[in-house]
């Protein structure tokens, strides 16, 4: 990550109301009024990569939008990529996409590699959306709780390896970094996992969706490099999506070491006609992956500093909450336990009385009640101005609580 002179605006306030913004234009839908501040979907609120926006202006200039074909090059900016930004270096064939996203990707190799009543196995905290493909699919999710040491989370691994073994787990679907927590898990934590899942043969799915957003000093270790085997025993799943801000394109790439797996994806993906990419995408994936990784570097360190600015933010003023000390991801996970609220009247105080729209402590799987999750890829104006009308409410919330003794 290069420091130094700044060449992108990241303060920028882009009004995006209007848009058919999932984050900005839902709020009455999910929460019951228009006017919170929305700071839930994982999506930022800066302007793309000016690259990435040249190079889809360039291709909206020509007037035909039509069906899309993947051309080699696609398969060359993505595979140099992936090994220049993680260091792992694999066949270019092990690469296939998956145009819906991460997501859907998963949904369809649990259905090839696993039967209806099979266990997969998950961390919590988690996100959701792996629960739901899970159970959507027929299949049992099991729980293996991250242990939170009050400050950061960690794996037990023997704890893990006895829930493989008793539980008769099939699959097991890793997020590395871990969403919502923002975890990287370490060399050590990864090797034992992958140790553990081969020589029982389950097989592992890791949402590595991300990878490409880890503060400085930390390193993203993909699943596959912290196998012993020539031939891994995993899926490795990526996005622009979440690194260069482009989640409303639609386009995932996955690592499918598994000649056979491959292959039984790859079938699916033609019947799906997912041969066929979204055009824009496309184009997006290519400029971001080729050409703007000095927008992304930025971005983090952007980020990083609205997470120290909040972490003292919330010293100052608001010392019963405790932040995970994240070592990635855009994403803050906020342990809201000593407010004294239970989950239904938490989050009623935060969109109610704060004017607030966060993601849920309960939407990351059990034993999450009282944790929420915010979102710091906006402004720091906007930031600010959250963590304010937080601050506010509390304060009244604490005098109110007094007068009614």
């Amino acid at each position: 990550m290069v420091r130094g002179m700044k060449k992108y605006n990241f303060d920028e306030l882009i009004d995006r109301h209007n848009t058919d913004s999932f984050k900005w234009d839902m709020n009455l839908q999910y929460f019951g009024r228009e006017d919170v501040i929305p700071l839930w979907v994982a999506d930022m609120d800066f302007a793309c990569a000016p690259e990435i926006v040249e190079a889809i202006q360039e291709r909206a200039n020509h007037p035909i939008y039509g069906y899309t074909g993947r051309p080699g090059k696609v398969y060359e900016i993505v595979h140099q990529y992936l090994q220049n930004r993680h260091d792992y270096y694999f066949p270019v064939e092990w690469l296939c996409f998956c145009p819906p996203g991460l997501i859907n990707a998963f949904y369809v190799l649990l259905k090839i590699a696993t039967n209806p009543g099979d266990k997969v196995l998950l961390h919590s905290p988690n996100y959701g959306s792996l629960v739901d493909i899970v159970e959507k699919s027929g299949r049992i999710p099991v729980f293996e709780p991250l242990i939170h040491d009050g400050t950061r989370y960690h794996c037990d691994p023997e704890s893990f390896r006895k829930t493989i073994k008793i539980e008769g787990i099939k699959a097991f679907i890793l997020c590395n970094p871990n969403n919502p927590t923002g975890k990287v898990f370490t060399k050590e934590e990864l090797c034992s996992m992958m140790e553990c899942c081969e020589e029982e043969g389950v097989l592992v799915l890791s949402d590595e969706i991300y990878a490409d957003f880890i503060f400085l000093d930390y390193k993203h270790i993909p699943a596959g490099a912290a196998s012993a085997r020539e031939v891994p025993g995993c899926v490795m799943a990526y996005s622009t999506n979440k690194g260069f801000n482009l989640g409303g394109l639609a386009m995932s790439s996955l690592i499918i070491p598994d000649k056979h797996l491959r292959e039984a994806f790859l079938e699916e993906m033609e019947v799906a006609q997912t041969r066929l990419d979204t055009l824009f995408g496309s184009v997006a994936v290519q400029a971001a992956y080729s050409r703007a990784q000095s927008w992304l570097d930025e971005c983090i360190e952007y980020v990083n500093q609205n997470k120290l600015f909040l972490n003292q933010f919330l010293e100052e003023f608001l010392p019963e909450i405790r932040a995970t000390d994240s070592q990635a991801t855009f994403l803050l996970w906020l342990d809201c336990s000593e407010m004294g609220l239970d989950n239904e009247s938490l989050k009623a105080f935060f969109v109610q009385k704060a004017g607030l729209a966060l993601s849920w402590g309960d939407e990351f799987g059990p034993g999450n009640d009282g944790w929420v999750r915010i979102n710091l890829a906006t402004p720091r104006r906007v930031l600010e101005r959250a963590l304010e009308k937080w601050r506010d409410a509390w304060e009244k919330e604490k005098t109110e609580r007094v007068n009614n003794v």
